[in-house]
């Protein structure tokens, strides 16, 4: 999933910073992610895609509903993880918040399991920011897998390669999102809802999308 979309953001001319399996801690997730954000200006869009494991956490301040914050299943320096070295979703909002100028347009997809809202876009934190949440299923869900990656992520690419054949030159995360849900009803059939969150509104552009070929 990461190389797929790797190789994507490389064909849209997109700066790309990767950390994958046991190089992604906390500590070189929020280093990763500030040195990203103090690049970016306005009108750039900074985006975070994270596949991977998910979890639940037992809710720290009492803004979940369901008593339960989401989080990233990093890893610690070994390599291990467990969840003294997850990155939950009230820490990741306001690491990205604080690293991500607020003209800057956000953009968090997750494709891993209990992600409906990880990027927790409704908190107070997010005032004043363009953001936008694409996940793989609810918080109370798993997200499937194919065995070559992801569901969400494979109904993602589909999805842009569709909009490609059909010669759309650009679209909004929302009506990528609609095309995603598409693809997934179609080809997969999964049990999985791909979520979306936005604040303030769906109309952000989606940045990835290739000019030359794309299959």
């Amino acid at each position: 999933d990461g190389d797929n979309m790797s190789e994507l953001a490389h064909l849209c001319q997109a700066r790309v910073e990767k950390l994958y399996n046991d190089e992604a801690t906390v500590a070189n997730v929020s280093k990763l992610i500030k040195k990203v954000g103090s690049q970016c200006g306005p009108d750039d869009c900074f985006v975070f895609y994270y596949a991977g494991h998910g979890a639940n956490l037992p809710d720290q301040d009492g803004d979940e509903d369901d008593g339960r914050d989401e989080a990233f299943c990093l890893v610690d320096q070994h390599g291990q993880t467990s969840p003294q070295c997850w990155l939950r979703d009230d820490d990741f909002a306001e690491l990205v918040t604080s690293s991500v100028h607020s003209n800057t347009n956000v953009l968090i997809v997750a494709d891993c399991c209990h992600s409906g809202t990880v990027a927790d876009v409704n908190k107070p934190i997010w005032e004043g920011y363009r953001v936008m949440s694409m996940s793989g299923c609810k918080d109370t869900q798993t997200s499937g897998d194919t065995g070559q990656g992801g569901i969400f992520t494979h109904s993602l690419l589909i999805a842009i390669d569709q909009f490609k054949t059909r010669q759309v030159r650009t679209c909004s995360v929302g009506e990528l999102y609609d095309e995603t849900l598409k693809v997934d009803n179609a080809v997969f059939k999964s049990a999985q809802d791909i979520s979306l969150q936005a604040r303030p509104d769906k109309g952000i552009l989606w940045p990835l999308m290739p000019r030359g070929q794309y299959v």
